[in-house]
């Protein structure tokens, strides 16, 4: 759930070279990477359908098993410097870190009260809602083109939960959590703009164990059934490790609008496997307000990138 934010601290990218093979190579090898995070992301919809186990326990096996990837990942990189995140980080880390697993809590649980459609479309609308916040929280001002898409992405979500809070009870529940994420990630976009400098990936790994251990307290880890084991052990893994690490290498070779486009695809791709393999079909509203979130997005991260590489 790392696509639609703000990339990891990463090293500028320097300009392609057409006619140099490495560079041809490096950014051939940049865009399998970030598709391949694109994929990873795109399966937590699926894992929160085929796994049978409640809430707080999908939470603690992902988590968990998340920061195990990461923090393995961070070992073999870094070697026996893996942990200069605790000493450098300071507070800011640690406020993204809260930032990050109070979004994953968020997420998981938004999953599993509504469509994966409407929560991976809910989401799409980060980078509109950071620009909103970044003006509001740090005082960058947006540019035309974010404040007329940042308000057809409002006008999409409104399409989308009004029919949840005209109906009232539980209906908008999945609908008021997919928000909070969104919000809470948009937060976490600001937050990194305001200090660039993050280690983004101990940020990840930490979120993850926190994620792990806010759900502890509610959970049964070791109740699940057999059957949902290997799911719940692929789980983390994938959708928290495997995908933040595949970005974090694909960014480094791509520009940050490439990159950004690219991984958007998981938006598509996440309701794409549950309709195939649970026949979940999104609602009309979430047809029409999540399409134009979509396109929304689609277009503005493509003119960013056309203007990046005038």
């Amino acid at each position: 759930m790392w696509s639609t934010a703000e990339p990891p601290a990463l090293p500028p990218v320097k300009a392609m070279d057409a006619d140099n093979p490495a560079d041809l190579a490096r950014r051939r090898q940049g865009i399998w990477l970030v598709l391949g995070a694109a994929l990873a992301w795109s399966t937590a919809g699926f894992f929160t359908r085929v796994v049978e186990a409640d809430l707080w326990t999908m939470l603690v096996w992902r988590g968990g098993l998340g920061a195990v990837v990461l923090f393995l990942f961070l070992r073999l990189r870094d070697g026996r410097q893996w942990l200069g995140w605790w000493r450098a980080g300071g507070i800011p880390l640690w406020v993204a870190a809260w930032l990050a697993a109070l979004a994953m809590v968020a997420f998981i649980a938004a999953l599993s009260e509504t469509t994966v459609a409407k929560v991976s479309l809910i989401y799409a609308a980060v980078p509109f809602a950071a620009a909103m916040l970044a003006y509001l929280l740090i005082g960058e001002t947006p540019g035309r083109a974010a404040l007329v898409a940042s308000a057809v992405a409002a006008l999409g979500i409104v399409i989308m939960v009004g029919p949840a809070l005209a109906v009232g009870g539980g209906a908008w529940t999945g609908d008021a959590l997919a928000l909070l994420m969104t919000l809470l990630m948009a937060l976490l976009t600001v937050h990194m703009r305001r200090y660039p400098d993050l280690p983004m990936t101990a940020v990840a790994a930490i979120s993850c164990l926190m994620s792990a251990l806010i759900a502890l307290p509610f959970a049964d880890p070791l109740s699940v059934r057999p059957g949902d084991i290997p799911w719940l052990m692929l789980f983390g893994p994938i959708t928290t490790g495997i995908g933040f690490v595949l970005y974090a290498q694909g960014a480094q070779r791509l520009l940050a609008a490439e990159a950004a486009l690219l991984g958007a695809l998981e938006t598509p791709l996440g309701p794409l496997w549950v309709w195939l393999l649970f026949a979940e079909m999104p609602d009309q509203a979430t047809l029409l307000g999540g399409g134009l979130i979509f396109v929304t997005l689609m277009i503005y991260i493509w003119r960013d990138h056309k203007m990046s590489v005038v």
